[in-house]
């Protein structure tokens, strides 16, 4: 069956001998009989059928005057299903609606069997008429209801994805506001108390509906809020009208108010209680599945919400911890222009064991370093200090840049004693001077530098190396010499940056190649600034990034 103001026409299978074989399709309230002469249109019913189609108990009795009573939408299929009906015999149902005196449609179902005349052609159709407008009104609710069943459960699956993917306040606040129209909500807001004060911890509000996130409680707010922290249990005011009976204080509102409110309690891990409140623009019956879901939704929203605290702390103390084992403030050399950064990963306590230095050397010029520590933990990131210190100390002992590796590579295979949390570590170790251009590079695993000269494009070095440290204790690394001219630069990073966007190493270091495009004569604290541009990921863990660039300045000039 169509929906509602659809007309249908169909021949009814069955014995056509029996004049009164209809199949009724829904309970009949008031049902009128009416007589159709196809010949002459003439019509002959009771009052009640004329009273259906809102005409006068002694009103006409002809097909035209009943066609004008038919909605103008359903005119031209009802019409159609007359020319059908008039050529040949059988069972007949026709659906449409009819205007009533105040407006409003009604729906209608007229079922029939055309007679044959002497001449065995379509004679006159006679059959009852039926008031339909409560089974359709029905039918379309369940279905309303169906519907809004369906998208909540839908939006409940995507809720639980995005929430199971966030990491920050931010994010889940985000996935909460994409469902708020499937509860026919407009805004929502977590509050917690503090002493003696209500405050926001997060909030957010339905953008299609123009309205800003509730940041400072209202007297209704803060009302439930209470109520809700008190009992123990959801509040829940389905009106306007409800809140006013209940609540007299509350009826001198300033502005306009929501139209339906409901206040949940929260309780996190450790005890401590809070109130989710959700504001709705139109009043609300709260069925008890629609309640079910709102309290299901909003516990996985508390949920969520400790576990992003939780994380946003945690990353906190790990980025701290780390960024106090690198070098403080800017690097500064003489004849050298230093630009460096160092990006945490995304999320809690995803520690990695990247890092950058310049040492001045004690024959004057500067080592430039960078170096990964595998894995990201606690201990990666214990043990990137304790190597940062020791290639620190080898240098300043005056080593040459191979031997620096060697002593730092034994000291690492003496260090993973335990193979369960053995880990190992890539570093590349430039020596540079800066009077005369000369470089002595080392690498032990790590990526190639890459060397951006005044005069032609940026490439990487090719510069043999060895396993990374950690691995073979008697591993020896090859130095390459070279020199370059002034206003050069020299870039050095870790592979968090080249395989920032879809692990692809390749693109990775294209990008990279492409990022320092005039370096030497740009900022390099700009440049450095573009390279990790777009390199965070919107959700999830991502990999630490360790960038340094060195400029060899030009003879007079200071940085």
């Amino acid at each position: 069956m169509k929906d509602v103001g659809s007309v249908r026409t169909a021949a009814f299978r069955g014995d056509e001998s029996r004049p009164g074989a209809f199949q009724a399709s829904a309970s009949i309230v008031q049902a009128g009989f009416f007589c159709w002469e196809i010949a002459t249109g003439e019509i002959s019913c009771d009052p009640l059928t004329l009273a259906l189609h809102g005409m006068p108990e002694h009103g006409p009795s002809d097909i035209t005057d009943f066609l004008a009573a038919v909605h103008e939408s359903d005119l031209a299929d009802v019409r159609d299903a007359l020319g059908l009906i008039a050529k040949s015999c059988g069972n007949y149902q026709i659906e449409y609606r009819v205007t009533s005196g105040d407006g409003r449609h009604r729906s209608l179902e007229a079922r029939g069997r055309v007679l044959p005349g002497a001449d065995g052609q379509p004679a006159r159709m006679v059959g009852v008429v039926m008031d339909t407008t409560a089974v359709h009104e029905r039918h379309e609710a369940e279905r309303r209801r169906f519907h809004e069943r369906a998208t909540r459960d839908r939006w409940m699956r995507e809720l639980t994805a995005a929430l199971a993917a966030a990491v920050t306040v931010r994010d889940i606040m985000a996935a909460a506001q994409a469902g708020l129209r499937a509860f026919g909500a407009d805004a929502l807001a977590v509050i917690a108390p503090e002493g003696s004060r209500l405050t926001v911890v997060a909030s957010c509000a339905d953008d299609e509906q123009g309205e800003a996130s509730p940041r400072a409680l209202d007297a209704t707010a803060r009302t439930l809020v209470e109520e809700s922290l008190e009992r123990r249990a959801p509040v829940l005011v389905g009106s306007a009208d409800a809140l006013v009976t209940d609540r007299p204080h509350l009826a001198p509102l300033a502005r306009p108010a929501p139209q339906a409110w409901a206040a949940l309690p929260l309780t996190d891990s450790r005890g401590r209680a809070s109130s989710c409140l959700v504001s709705f623009p139109e009043p609300q019956e709260f069925l008890p599945e629609e309640r079910a879901l709102l309290v299901a939704a909003v516990g996985l929203l508390a949920q969520s919400l400790e576990r992003a605290g939780m994380y946003e702390s945690e990353h906190a103390l790990a980025t701290e911890l780390q960024r106090g084992m690198l070098p403080r403030g800017p690097l500064t050399v003489p004849g050298v222009t230093i630009a460096a950064r160092y990006q945490a990963a995304t999320s809690g306590m995803w520690i990695g064991g990247d890092w950058y230095d310049a040492i001045s050397l004690p024959d004057g010029g500067v080592a430039l370093v960078i170096g990964d520590v595998q894995g990201h933990s606690v201990h990666a990131a214990s043990l990137m200090g304790r190597l940062r210190t020791a290639v620190h100390a080898y240098a300043n002992e005056g080593h040459p840049p191979a031997a620096v590796l060697e002593r730092t590579n034994r000291l690492l295979t003496e260090l993973n004693t335990d193979p369960d949390r053995a880990l190992f570590a890539t570093c590349c170790y430039i020596a540079l001077n800066p009077a005369d251009g000369t470089l002595r590079v080392c690498r032990a695993g790590h990526p190639a530098p890459a060397l951006i000269t005044p005069r032609r494009p940026p490439r990487l070095l090719e510069v043999p190396g060895g396993l990374p440290l950690g691995i073979d204790r008697e591993q020896r690394y090859p130095t390459t010499r070279l020199r370059v001219a002034p206003g050069s630069v020299l870039a050095l990073t870790t592979d968090g940056l080249l395989e920032a966007v879809d692990k692809d190493i390749d693109q990775g270091t294209e990008r990279f190649l492409r990022g320092l495009r005039g370096a030497p004569t740009a900022d390099l604290e700009t440049v450095v600034d573009g390279l990790l541009a777009g390199t965070r990921r919107p959700h999830g863990p991502g990999d630490d990034v360790a960038v340094l660039l060195a400029r060899l300045n030009r003879p007079g000039r200071r940085g």
